[in-house]
């Protein structure tokens, strides 16, 4: 399953990372940084299924890093739906 993500500046440094399925918008995944946007794409093939999912059944997503958990966490409006895999997390562009 493939998802098409659209990248939208949000200003000189942040970018807005739209999730679309089947020419649908499902979601928006963490805000990005022009060198993580390429990582989190792969994040979000990764998790493309489960991304799929709570759309499917919930509605419009968005992807929210908890620093305190230390979780990728998909929520629906306010209310959370599950996490991102680790196994899907790719090394930040920072730590490299």
């Amino acid at each position: 399953m493939s998802l098409i993500v659209n990248p939208h500046s949000l200003g000189k440094k942040l970018h807005r990372l739209g999730i679309s399925y089947e020419g649908q918008f499902i979601g928006e995944y963490e805000r990005a940084q022009l060198a993580d946007i390429e990582r989190k794409k792969d994040e979000i093939n990764c998790a493309a299924d489960l991304l799929v999912e709570i759309f499917k059944q919930h509605g419009e997503f968005k992807v929210r890093w908890n620093g305190k958990r230390r979780e990728k966490i998909i929520y629906t409006g306010d209310i959370e739906r599950a996490v991102i895999p680790k196994v899907c997390w790719r090394q930040p562009s920072w730590a490299r």
